[in-house]
């Protein structure tokens, strides 16, 4: 029956690691794919300011040669009139030196050409008109005209035209003359195509309007005619987007960027399948990986079953061969008992039983060896235990698993047993009892005298060896840490001198890393602080392993530090700072938890006589607070604006604590519908800063400052007044919902707080919502779901915001008291193009109606996503598609007008 249980387990096993091999490759395929898709919008537009520069460039290029002509025919004349022969002869001679354009021209005020670099060209209108140019004809002055077809080479051509100032010619008396070069579009395009496009990349150049003046690959049909689709009508903020907006399978990736010409613009798209070609290659071989992985896995539990067949005929030899053993001991003479591996009673002999008459009762198959000797102590089998039977029973357990060879024991009435052990092969133990109570007789005089002799000197041994072990201890813990074993901060600030004072006498320049563990936190509030000290050491550890002989320190909590001396720095301490970030994003094993971590490190770097010691060590503590802020697992170099940034946030953090203090804050209030009941039903709270002097501040700057500071517990409290005070005066029976920070229901007044708001404001509780994160419900352990429930039992309703983007355990949903969750905005808006976000949406509504909540989409901002969210079974909605947030009168004049009479045709959106 057991085997069969442990089958039952392995197949068990198996299937639920396939579930997750599965539900893990699910997870990285939805990773890579928007991986892919941000790093093909990332190289579009590096390619489009790339082709931006090359088209400026070019064209800076010739309208810079033409700016240089006044110039030139200064010289040519220096103090008469230029005539058409020489002003020729000077463009002819410009044009053989660059290959920028192909042919000059000089434009009189009437549109013709009076000089040209070939004479035919004199006298001849211009092939494009002038009329926009004139309308802005100031000296200094210039356009990009065309594009116009040669007539001559049959290319298409742009003509930059530029309004100079010459001396007076012979024919013409005005001194502003159009300066012109015809700049073939094959050498534009030349130009363009060498910033290194990928293949499948489009390149478009427009006019404001739409007009098409150059393409790559070039569009013959095109060339001239005004485009369906125009970039002016576009973003071009150098951003990719999407077109068309509504996706479809003929999407692609665009970008518009202006130009320095104002009125002209690049643009680049590519397909979406072409962008995202490597990415399916991933997807591939990622599934490829998956598979032959479950294979392996399928193959490793078949092993493990024909293992256990093996274990089972196994141990039915054993129990043929117990009972042959059986029956050989009774025969002995001497008591014979065997325990197994764990110290448990096999079997034993009559002989044995009767030796320890005592503890015969105690005696049974299976009985722990510890219990045998205690209880047979307690019953008086063992003179020498009187008095000291736990002491007894430590030396004797410690004997026996020692199995040192013999030794001898007294039992009741003066007799004396010779106790031989030995230890098998499979790990048993086997005794031998010998009864020699005679030749103990003989021999106790002399035993005795020198046991009292060892004693002594064992003792007087052992109080010098525990007042050297204190002695080393006291010295070792003055400059070590005593649960890593590093240096501590005195001994580092010593070994930092030391290399400081090295490199003043023999030139180079010493690093200081200063090292800080991500995540921390959660391993100490999830896993309890053994855990997280357990979690400190194998650092330490990885760390000695991977430095060698840098001095590596901890200086406290979960920050520790390091000493780099090298010639080449901070290169390589930036080197040895990627491979400890790489080391320590590896998995521990922390009592049993595999606990995934990392690390952020902060560089300063010394030469000689540059810093002192406590300078360096503040530069490397800027540097870490810079690498923390910037993400986790990043290595930050110290630099001069380090602290002038520091400033910065220390200067919003005085200003967020003038903004509560003087009411800066706002609230706008983001209304919540209904779709069964077609209608309003609540609205959400959001905060808003606008500063006298930095203007509006976005939340993502102000709210994680004030999480790191403690503010936002005071913020909230205001928030949560505030908004119950602002929706206790409407009528009807709207929710107000409110989000709570961790750092707030941590607290332990939280419950106490929310009482006194809804009796200060009047608010019914029932009107209350109070959205938390997945975060928080971790930041105080199971104290958290007390408080929770402490709120509901007030009769508010408790909400969890962005399911989908913490810890997204379904645990969550029955173990915590809530009411009502929000499905994140990312899977709402990824919901027509990605069937696998609609099927979590839909999954998580089904979820939820099953558990009696309710369910809101966040994000909902076109008819197709209120319509799959419908269709899903979400039971509320909010987003742009329904308004904006807008200060509360606005909203007593949505609640207002939503009161009286509807016509027709109004629609959930008419209240927002």
């Amino acid at each position: 029956m057991m085997w069969r249980k442990f089958k039952l387990a392995i197949v068990a096993g198996t299937i639920l690691i396939l579930a997750l091999l599965a539900a893990g490759t699910t997870l990285l395929l939805s990773n890579a794919e928007r991986t892919a898709r941000q790093a093909a919008r990332a190289g579009l537009e590096r390619s489009a300011q790339a082709v931006e520069t090359a088209f400026n460039r070019q064209v800076l290029q010739v309208d810079g040669a033409l700016a240089s002509l006044p110039a030139l025919f200064a010289g040519l004349a220096p103090g008469g009139a230029i005539t058409p022969d020489a002003a020729t002869q000077l463009l002819r001679g410009l044009n053989f030196q660059t290959l920028a354009f192909r042919d000059l021209y000089l434009v009189g005020a009437d549109g013709v050409i009076w000089a040209a670099t070939r004479r035919r060209g004199a006298g001849r209108p211009l092939p494009f008109g002038m009329a926009e140019f004139n309308q802005t004809r100031t000296i200094g002055s210039s356009a990009v005209f065309g594009p116009v077809r040669n007539q001559v080479t049959g290319d298409w051509s742009l003509y930059v035209g530029r309004l100079i100032e010459l001396p007076p010619a012979g024919e013409t008396k005005a001194g502003e003359v159009l300066a012109v070069a015809e700049v073939p579009l094959p050498v534009l395009t030349r130009g363009l195509a060498e910033t290194g496009l990928q293949p499948g990349l489009r390149v478009a150049l427009q006019r404001r309007g739409g007009q098409l003046i150059a393409s790559l690959p070039h569009d013959e049909v095109g060339m001239g005619r005004v485009q369906a689709v125009r970039f002016d009508g576009l973003r071009a903020d150098g951003r990719a987007f999407v077109l068309p907006e509504t996706g479809g399978p003929d999407a692609a990736f665009a970008v518009v960027r202006p130009t320095l010409y104002g009125n002209i613009f690049v643009g680049l798209t590519i397909p979406r399948d072409v962008a995202m070609a490597d990415g399916r290659r991933d997807r591939v071989r990622l599934l490829a990986t998956t598979g032959a992985g479950a294979v392996l896995i399928v193959a490793f539990a078949v092993a493990l079953l024909v293992a256990l067949r093996g274990r089972e005929r196994l141990d039915a030899e054993r129990t043929r061969a117990s009972t042959v053993l059986t029956n050989a001991i009774e025969a002995m003479s001497d008591g014979f008992v065997m325990w197994d591996e764990n110290d448990r009673l096999v079997t034993w002999n009559r002989r044995y039983c009767d030796l320890y008459a005592e503890s015969a009762p105690f005696i049974v198959k299976g009985a722990l060896f510890e219990d045998v000797i205690r209880r047979g102590a307690e019953a008086g089998q063992y003179p020498q235990a009187e008095g000291r039977i736990d002491a007894f029973v430590r030396e004797t357990v410690a004997w026996h698993r020692a199995c040192s060879g013999t030794i001898e024991r007294q039992l009741p009435g003066g007799q004396w047993l010779l106790i031989t052990e030995r230890r098998t092969a499979d790990g048993c133990t086997v005794g031998i009892r010998t009864d020699i109570t005679a030749l103990r007789l003989a021999l106790a005089d002399l035993a005795a005298a020198t046991r009292r002799a060892n004693e002594a000197a064992e003792e007087a041994m052992r109080q010098n060896a525990i007042l050297s072990e204190r002695e080393g201890r006291i010295r070792f813990l003055a400059h070590h840490d005593p649960l890593t074993r590093l240096p501590n901060r005195v001994l580092f600030r010593s070994e930092l001198d030391v290399a400081l004072r090295a490199i003043q006498e023999q030139s180079g320049s010493v690093a200081v890393l200063y090292l800080d563990l991500d995540r921390f936190k959660d391993v100490n509030d999830t896993l309890g602080h053994p855990a997280g000290d357990e979690l400190l050491r194998l650092v330490a550890e990885r760390l000695r392993a991977c430095t060698g002989h840098t001095v590596v320190a901890r200086l406290g909590g979960d920050e520790f530090a390091l000493i780099c001396a090298s010639s080449d720095l901070p290169t390589e301490a930036e080197a040895l700072s990627r491979r400890l970030i790489a080391e320590m994003r590896c998995p521990y094993d922390v009592f049993g938890h595999a606990v995934v971590t990392g690390a952020s490190i902060g560089i300063a770097v010394a030469t000689a006589g540059d810093l002192d010691g406590d300078t360096l060590l503040k530069q490397a503590d800027l540097a870490l607070y810079q690498a923390k802020a910037a993400g986790r697992g990043t290595v930050c170099v110290f630099a001069e604006d380090m602290s002038a940034r520091l400033r910065e946030r220390l200067e919003i953090e005085a200003d967020l604590r003038s903004a509560l203090a003087n009411r800066q804050l706002e609230l706008a209030y983001q209304p919540i519908h209904d779709l069964a009941a077609d209608a309003l039903c609540g609205y959400e709270a959001l905060l808003r800063w606008h500063h006298p002097v930095r203007g509006s501040v976005s939340p993502a700057v102000f709210v994680p400052i004030a999480e790191e500071t403690g503010l936002i517990v005071e913020i909230g409290a205001w928030v949560l007044r505030q908004a119950c005070a602002d929706f206790a005066m409407l009528p009807g029976r709207l929710r107000i919902a409110v989000n709570l920070s961790p750092l707030q229901l941590a607290g332990s007044a939280i419950v106490a707080d929310v009482t006194g708001v809804l009796a200060e404001t009047g608010l019914d509780p029932d009107r209350l919502e109070l959205e938390i994160t997945e975060t928080a419900l971790f930041s105080k352990g199971h104290g958290n779901k007390a408080c929770l429930e402490g709120l509901r039992a007030l009769g508010v309703r408790i909400v969890l915001d962005d399911f989908g983007t913490g810890y997204s355990s379904l645990s969550h949903l029955h173990h915590f008291p809530l009411d009502k969750i929000k499905i994140d905005r990312s899977f709402v808006q990824d919901m027509p193009e990605r069937e696998n976000s609609a099927a979590i949406v839909k999954a998580l509504a089904g979820l939820a109606t099953e558990l009696g909540m309710c369910t809101t989409a966040e994000g909902v901002e076109t008819a197709q996503q209120l319509a799959l969210v419908r269709e899903a079974g979400c039971t509320q909605v909010q987003g742009y598609l329904f308004g904006r947030p807008q200060p509360i009168l606005r909203v007593v004049e949505a609640v207002a007008a939503a009161s009286g009479p509807r016509r027709p045709e109004t629609d959930l959106r008419a209240l927002g």
